[in-house]
């Protein structure tokens, strides 16, 4: 087997001799050693592992995290987990980034726009504005623990867990968003984003009908890692409704269940506005989800409900249909409203 000294492989890969003792020395390759002077030689194994690292370093890892991949090589999830935190990283930056941008452009208008120096309380209101909207984009808080939950959901489910029994007509839920989908977009070669896809249940019944071009989006990382293991052929991606990792007028139809009710009222709001910037101008946005038709009715809910119903319906944000009709109508949408049982309603927007 043929060795390589530290001069001969700073050359194959462009890179410092410093560098290569860097790695050696964070333990991420390890060179054998000549008793009588001393060199370092680099082995095949050693090359294959400076173009993992160097691979890696390019995609934005750290050192530590390039060598827990190392250290855990036959280790799928330890590898997946380190993209995610990248992917993480990532998408945070991009949506900090774009409201930067967003607000630098507006406190350029109100220059070019201003008279004397009456801009500067203008650009002090933009800058609060931003600041607002990145705190909010940054909001969510998984206080369910959905990750420890995943590998246990679909049991969940199956039991109709709960004082509310929420998953009764869980299956109708799907079917229904599944059946007014297919109605309305008969294509199967659509792009389809299922947002708080958890453990696929779903998209399957939109790959069981042919439809290609589905991604699922959680911000769970087991949640995916589940999905993709039930359904290979989806494709899943890390994110939430409040930072959708995708350009804008990318889909004809998002859909969602059992995911919109995680989010409180403000953070529905800004959901709205990502659904709707992904969506396409004719695109669909079908919700099946918790919900009550307005204040009167959740009064009455409420007052019909025992001690542990209403404690568990106290543990989230179930929707007010009301609410979210008036926010539509500003964006010129129309909500067609299914109501599935008294607590699970279906909602096609259009």
């Amino acid at each position: 087997m043929k060795k390589y000294k530290i001069k001969e492989i700073s050359d194959i890969f462009n890179i410092s001799p410093n560098k290569l003792r860097f790695y050696e020395k964070k333990g991420l390759i390890k060179p054998t050693r000549d008793d009588i002077n001393n060199y370092r030689y680099y082995d095949e194994k050693n090359i294959y592992k400076i173009q993992l690292i160097l691979s890696y370093r390019k995609l934005g890892f750290s050192i530590e995290s390039i060598k827990s991949i190392l250290d855990n090589q036959d280790s799928k999830n330890t590898l997946l987990d380190n993209f995610y935190n990248q992917i993480q990283f990532i998408n945070n930056e991009f949506e900090k980034l774009k409201i930067l941008k967003k607000s630098l452009e507006k406190s350029m208008d109100v220059i070019y726009d201003s008279k004397d120096n009456d801009y500067i309380d203008k650009i002090l209101e933009i800058s609060k504005e931003s600041a607002k909207e990145q705190n909010l984009k940054n909001s969510f808080e998984d206080i369910w623990d959905f990750d420890n939950w995943a590998k246990t959901y679909d049991k969940s489910v199956e039991n109709n867990v709960g004082s509310l029994k929420i998953y009764q007509t869980y299956n109708d839920v799907l079917n229904t968003v599944y059946n007014k989908s297919s109605e309305l977009k008969k294509d199967k070669n659509i792009n389809i984003l299922d947002i708080g896809i958890g453990t696929g249940n779903l998209s399957k019944l939109f790959l069981d009908d042919d439809y290609t071009n589905i991604i699922g989006l959680d911000q769970s990382r087991k949640m995916l890692n589940v999905c993709k293991n039930k359904y290979p052929s989806l494709k899943v991606r890390l994110g939430e409704f409040l930072k959708i990792p995708f350009d804008d007028s990318k889909f004809d139809l998002i859909i969602s269940t059992y995911a919109f009710h995680h989010l409180n009222d403000e953070q529905k709001l800004m959901a709205i506005k990502e659904m709707l910037r992904v969506l396409k101008h004719e695109g669909l946005i079908i919700i099946g989800d918790l919900m009550y038709e307005n204040e009167d009715i959740k009064s009455k809910l409420l007052d019909s409900f025992d001690e542990d119903e209403l404690r568990e319906f106290n543990c989230e944000f179930y929707s007010d249909i009301s609410k979210l009709e008036k926010e539509f109508i500003k964006y010129n949408k129309t909500i067609e409203t299914i109501k599935i049982d008294r607590l699970n309603f279906v909602l096609v927007i259009k």
